[in-house]
């Protein structure tokens, strides 16, 4: 039998936690955790991260809902977190028969009344069945009775919940912070007047921005969306992880949404239009924050950060202010187009963050299909103006498979990198520089996503895909300083799969879990055969979904 979260079973956790590694993972009570009294709180939220906590904890939009919810004013509403446990943590959990609980709680998730993942990568949908069932909770929404919570899901991957249908009672479908206080409020009183779990989900589906699949009935689904953010709270204070994590800074949202369109972008097309903070908000915001969490880092985030009206004199007013404490600050996503020397100089001021300039197609003809409207010159320039400014190391980005892309583009790939490492070594004779230009490429592959122009474009199959791997490859290999790293055919492949599927690819999640799909986000965790093995056991075509068009 399991046991749930009693003082006794908090004395096994705590000699588990000497077996595993990385129990920091598990504990919580980080600086800026809520730890709400459990007893007092009229709803109770579990945000649920399918990932390793390392990834999780650093989610911006789970720390928006998060802090939402805590400091719901007129509602003793609580929030709490849970993240995948590592395989020695998870097998140590099954071996003694505990659930998976809230880390600041320390309850089961089965007690709580509402459990709300982000789904943000296609592939940890077996995760998410398996912290259901850790938790105490069925994994399939149709198994599930009064008296477990209700699972709601929001992030990238619920603009196609199709896949994940039978498992997710209820879908937010747009800006979560909208709604997700209507949620609690609508399960809060569903509690209090003893309504069923059928009648509760009938309640949520009124809300503008839900989509119930059990009682969809094809009204058309509106998401909702923050108008202004500006006069939209944000979260400067939140919990700060005891060890590393991945994305270990603080985090201003600066702008939402981006104007670019490019035709591959879904983020550009579901969180249109742009929407930006004032400069005296994001000043305010960035002191605070700094303040609460001590960090030394921050980042600007946008889509497009250097988009936004004034960047130069708002980065050069931050460093102004915290330069001196030794602050570094850093924008994640940058235009070439809008990339200046000045720009580049201000960034680096404290220290050298990465600096990341995404082309993402080696010809002019195929930029302009896909509407990344760059031109040679100006990728050239950007990354001249950074190398001038002090990096010896910059990262490109590119993307092949794109709709009516030729092998003449991957000579274009060639030829720009060419280029840009012989004007490198001009620059570097002129104004005598001591080190020589190095680039990292990531070359990912392109994956047909819903909401966007190329949405029913289908995925180039996997021995096209391979020969202009192998291509580009060869025709690199000899451009010294230039390094590419490739995204994985087969991964990519599932992502189109799941961006594009439907309803039965339920029956793939739910074979894959049971095969021992987990945590495939890592790659050793990551097996190839157990998705093709379930496939075939689930009757799914997985070029089928795919490559169709």
């Amino acid at each position: 039998m399991v046991e749930t979260i009693t003082n006794t079973t908090l004395q096994r956790l705590e000699k588990l936690f000497y077996k595993i590694n990385k129990p920091s993972r598990y504990i919580g009570g980080e600086i800026g955790s809520a730890n709400k009294d459990w007893n007092s709180a009229e709803a109770r939220a579990a945000f649920a991260f399918p990932d390793l906590y390392e990834i999780g904890i650093s989610n911006l939009g789970l720390r928006i809902l998060y802090d939402r919810i805590n400091n719901c004013k007129n509602r003793n509403f609580l929030a709490d977190r849970v993240y995948a446990p590592e395989t020695d943590f998870r097998d140590c959990l099954k071996e003694e028969g505990l659930l998976l609980y809230g880390l600041e709680s320390k309850k089961p998730l089965s007690e709580f009344d509402v459990i709300a993942f982000s789904l943000q990568y296609e592939l940890s949908y077996p995760t998410l069945l398996s912290m259901l069932e850790l938790g105490g909770i069925p994994y399939k929404n149709e198994e599930r009775n009064d008296s477990h919570p209700i699972v709601i899901a929001g992030g990238p991957g619920s603009y196609n919940p199709e896949p994940v249908a039978d498992f997710i009672d209820a879908f937010i479908i747009g800006d979560g912070e909208t709604v997700i206080i209507e949620i609690m409020e609508t399960v809060q009183s569903a509690k209090k007047s003893r309504l069923t779990r059928l009648e509760t989900l009938k309640k949520l589906a009124d809300l503008r921005g839900v989509y119930v699949p059990v009682v969809y009935d094809g009204t058309k689904m509106v998401e909702k969306r923050i108008e202004d953010i500006d006069n939209t709270d944000y979260p400067v204070d939140f919990p700060v992880p005891f060890s590393s994590a991945v994305h270990d800074r603080a985090v201003i949202e600066i702008r939402r949404g981006c104007g670019r369109m490019c035709r591959f972008c879904q983020p550009c097309f579901v969180n249109f239009p742009v929407r930006e903070r004032s400069p005296q908000n994001i000043i305010r915001l960035t002191d605070e924050v700094l303040k609460n969490t001590g960090y030394e880092e921050y980042s600007l985030l946008s889509l497009s950060s250097n988009d936004y009206k004034g960047i130069e004199t708002l980065v050069k007013t931050l460093n102004d202010a915290h330069s001196r404490k030794g602050i570094s600050l850093s924008l994640p996503s940058q235009r070439a187009d809008r990339f200046s020397l000045e720009l580049a100089e201000l960034i680096q001021s404290v220290r050298k963050s990465t600096v990341t300039i995404a082309p993402e197609a080696g010809t002019q003809r195929l930029r302009n299909v896909i509407n990344k409207n760059l031109t040679e010159r100006q990728i050239i320039e950007a990354a001249m103006s950074t190398y001038k400014a002090g990096w010896q190391n910059i990262k490109l980005y590119f993307m092949i498979g794109l709709p009516t892309e030729t092998f003449e583009d991957l000579d274009g790939i060639y030829e720009l990198l060419k280029t840009i490492m012989t004007e490198a070594r001009q620059v570097k004779s002129e104004l005598g520089l001591k080190k020589n230009l190095s680039i990292t490429c990531t070359v990912s592959i392109f994956v047909p996503k819903p909401f966007t122009p190329f949405q029913w474009t289908g995925q180039d199959n996997h021995d096209v895909l391979y020969e202009k791997i192998k291509y580009l490859k060869e025709k690199t290999k000899n451009i010294k300083g230039v390094k590419l790293n490739f995204h994985d055919i087969f991964l990519c492949r599932l992502e189109a799969v799941f961006s594009r599927g439907d309803r039965q690819l339920g029956k793939l999640i739910e074979a894959a879990y049971q095969n021992g799909s987990y945590l495939d986000a890592w790659r050793e965790h990551f097996n190839r055969q157990v998705w093709l093995d379930s496939a075939e056991e689930a009757g799914i075509n997985l070029e089928e979904y795919a490559e169709k068009t």
